[in-house]
C-alpha cells in the first residue's frame, strides 16, 4: 500500500514537467520494443545497444527540430507575419499541440548531440532494465544549452550571441540548505572564471534581507576570494551583484584600496551601467571596510511594470497570505513553535525548535513534505482570487523545509538585472542563463519563473552546479 501511494503522490501535476516527461515518454517506446538481446552473446548485445542508442539519437534529433520551428513560429508571431500565419492551419507550432504547456525557446538546443554525449559518460543504451529517466533527461537538456553557449562563445560577439549574464539560485544550488559559501567551496574558482571571462554574474535568491551584511556573512568566502584575486579588474570583480527577496533588493560587489593602513577615497568606479559610483566615500559603505556589498537604489534599477504598484497592494497580499498561513497552521494542527515570520516584502511559515528536557537542549521541529506542499499549493491558489494579489505580482513557493509567499518574482529580478548591467544594450534572455535547483511546476518552486527571462540549467545539488560550470567554462 505504501509503494502504490508514493508512486502516486508522484503523479500528482504540481511536481510533473510535461515537456520533460514527454521526452521520457518518447524514449520509453524503443527500450521496451528493442532494449533486449535476444541471447546472451557479445556481439549481439552490442549490437541491441547500437540500435537502441541509434534510436534515442534520431527520436531527440526529431526533437530538436520541433524546437527550432518553435522558435521560428514564435519569432514571425511576435513580428506578426500575418502571411505566414494565415498559411498555418494549426494555429499553434506543433510542439504547443504536443505539449500545451510548453513555455519559451530561446535557443536552439543540440539534443542529439547532447544525448551522445551523456550516453558516452553515462552508457543510457547500455541499460537493458531501466528505461531514460526524468533525470536523465534533465541532464540531457542540460548538456544541450551548454554545447549551445560553448558554440556561441566560438562564433564571437559579431556572429553569435555569446553568454552575457548566468545567474543562481543560492540554497541547494551554490551551498547546501541553509548553508553559506566557504572559500574552499568548489564553485567559486568557476564565477571566478566567469567574471574573467567577461561575463556578468548575479545570484537571485530568495533570501530577502535589506542590509548587505547579511549577505556577506552567507558569501563570505566568495567576497574574501574576489578581494585576494590580482587576477581580476575592478570593473570584473563589480559586475558580481545579488538579488535578494526574488526582485526586491539589489546588492553589488564594491572594493576600496588600502594605504599605510588607512583607508583612503579612490577614484569612482563607473558603475555597471555607468549610472552609479561606488567609492568609499557612500554613505552605504562602512569607511574601515576594504570590499562587500553595496546596496544600490531601487529607482536605478526597478522595472517600470514594478514601479506602479500600489504599496497597499503589496502590504494587503502580505497581510492575506499571513492571515491565510494562521488559518492553515491551525487548520493543519502545527506545533506551537513553528513560527509564521513577518518581512517587508515577503511572509512565511519556517521550522521552529522545541525544548527537550530528555536531552536538555533544543531540538528541531519540521513540517513534513505532505504539509509543505499543502500549504504552499492552498497559498497560491488563495491569493490567485485576492483582488490586490491580482494586480501585483508574487511567487508562493516551498523551499524544502519552510514555505513563503514572496513580492515579485525571479523572472522580474532577472529582467532587472539584464537593464541594470546595461541601460543602453540590455542583456537579452538568449544571452542569460540560470542556474537552479527548483524548477517544478508554479505553485512549488520559485526558479520556475526564471524560464520567462532566459535559458536555464536544472541542477540537483552544489555538486551538479560545480559539474556543469566546469564544462561551460572549460577553454
Amino acid at each position: 500500500m505504501s509503494s502504490r501511494y508514493r508512486v502516486e503522490y508522484h503523479l500528482k501535476s504540481h511536481r510533473k514537467d510535461e515537456f520533460i516527461e514527454w521526452i521520457k515518454g518518447l524514449l520509453a517506446t524503443p527500450f521496451v520494443l528493442h532494449a533486449v538481446s535476444h541471447d546472451e552473446e557479445d556481439t549481439d548485445d552490442l549490437a541491441t545497444t547500437q540500435r537502441i542508442k541509434s534510436q534515442y539519437a534520431e527520436i531527440l534529433k526529431d526533437v530538436e527540430q520541433l524546437i527550432k520551428n518553435k522558435i521560428e513560429y514564435d519569432l514571425r508571431v511576435e513580428n506578426n507575419d500575418s502571411n505566414y500565419l494565415n498559411k498555418s492551419s494549426l494555429g499553434k507550432s506543433r510542439l504547443n499541440l504536443l505539449v500545451p504547456t510548453i513555455g519559451t525557446f530561446f535557443t536552439e538546443l543540440p539534443l542529439e548531440k547532447a544525448f551522445l554525449w551523456e550516453d558516452s559518460v553515462k552508457a543510457i543504451s547500455s541499460r537493458r532494465m531501466i528505461a531514460p529517466s526524468f533525470n536523465d533527461v534533465r541532464h540531457i537538456l542540460n548538456t544541450a544549452q551548454i554545447f549551445h553557449f560553448v558554440k556561441q562563445k566560438k562564433l564571437g560577439p559579431r556572429i553569435g550571441k555569446p553568454l552575457r549574464l548566468v545567474t543562481f539560485d543560492g540554497d541547494v544550488t551554490l551551498y547546501e540548505d541553509g548553508g553559506s559559501l566557504y572559500e574552499s567551496n568548489p564553485v567559486i574558482p568557476y564565477i571566478v572564471k566567469l567574471l574573467k571571462a567577461n561575463v556578468n554574474v548575479g545570484i537571485v535568491t530568495a533570501a530577502g534581507y535589506d542590509e548587505a551584511s547579511a549577505y556577506e556573512r552567507r558569501l563570505h568566502g566568495l567576497i574574501n576570494y574576489l578581494y585576494n584575486n590580482k587576477e581580476l579588474s575592478k570593473e570584473q570583480k563589480c559586475s558580481l551583484t545579488i538579488m535578494g527577496g526574488e526582485s526586491n533588493y539589489l546588492f553589488r560587489y564594491y572594493e576600496v584600496d588600502k594605504l599605510n593602513d588607512e583607508v583612503v577615497e579612490e577614484e569612482p568606479v563607473a558603475g555597471i551601467d555607468g549610472n552609479d559610483n561606488i567609492n568609499s566615500s557612500d554613505e552605504n559603505i562602512n569607511d574601515t571596510k576594504l570590499f562587500g556589498f553595496k546596496s544600490i537604489e531601487k529607482d536605478i534599477w526597478s522595472l517600470d511594470i514594478m514601479k506602479v504598484w500600489s504599496e497597499n497592494d503589496i502590504q494587503d497580499t502580505l497581510d492575506f497570505a499571513e492571515k491565510t498561513l494562521h488559518t492553515l497552521k491551525k487548520r493543519l494542527n502545527l506545533p506551537s513553535e513553528v513560527p509564521i515570520i513577518r518581512k517587508k516584502r515577503a511572509v512565511g511559515i519556517v521550522p521552529g525548535k522545541r525544548f527537550d528536557k530528555s536531552l536538555q537542549k533544543n531540538i528541531p521541529v519540521k513540517l513534513s513534505r505532505e504539509q509543505l506542499e499543502e500549504i504552499v499549493l492552498t497559498l497560491q491558489s488563495t491569493l490567485e482570487s485576492y483582488p490586490p494579489s491580482s494586480r501585483i505580482q508574487f511567487s508562493c513557493f516551498d523551499g524544502g523545509s519552510d514555505v513563503w509567499c514572496d513580492i515579485g518574482g525571479k523572472n522580474l529580478g532577472i529582467y532587472s538585472l539584464q537593464k541594470y548591467y546595461d541601460t543602453e544594450n540590455p542583456i537579452q534572455p538568449c544571452e542569460t542563463l540560470h542556474v537552479g535547483d527548483q524548477f517544478a511546476p508554479m505553485g512549488s518552486a520559485n526558479d520556475f519563473k526564471a524560464r520567462l527571462a532566459g535559458t536555464t540549467l536544472w541542477i540537483a545539488s552544489p555538486q551538479d552546479t560545480v559539474d556543469v560550470l566546469n564544462r561551460l567554462t572549460k577553454d
